[in-house]
């Protein structure tokens, strides 16, 4: 299932939005998945950041919860951004040290019969714009 909706994904990517995608098994039996390259609306500190989210154990049963990005994000201010934080490393990472902002970001609703990797990301997207 989980290696059907992220070629899902990645068409959904390469065809609107020319970015590459990663899935990486991991340790916990949870799936990471980084979006490469994802451009942001104007009012962050950079232009392009790596999304990364988790597939948990159990997914699509489990719901996908919280993202990052690499590079750190910052407000035009200098502020972190709401719900956000530089602290909260990503478990399991291949790469410790990596800069990360984390986004205590939270689904509403899930069905695990009808919503897919690629809704997840597009709720990434909504909460990256506008920036706050």
């Amino acid at each position: 299932m989980i290696g059907e909706q992220f070629q899902q994904l990645k068409e959904y990517l390469q065809e609107f939005k020319r970015q590459e995608a990663e899935i990486q098994r991991r340790a916990d039996a949870s799936y990471l998945i980084t979006v490469k390259g994802v451009d942001l609306p104007d009012g962050w500190s950079v232009r392009k950041v790596d999304v990364l989210f988790i597939a948990p154990p159990g997914y699509p049963a489990a719901r996908p919860d919280c993202f990052w990005v690499s590079p750190p994000l910052r407000l035009p201010n200098g502020a972190i951004p709401q719900n956000a934080n530089e602290g909260t490393p990503l478990p399991y990472d291949t790469n410790p040290g990596r800069p990360l902002t984390w986004f205590s970001w939270h689904l509403q609703t899930w069905d695990p019969n009808r919503d897919r990797l690629e809704q997840f990301f597009r709720v990434i997207l909504q909460r990256l714009d506008p920036p706050r």
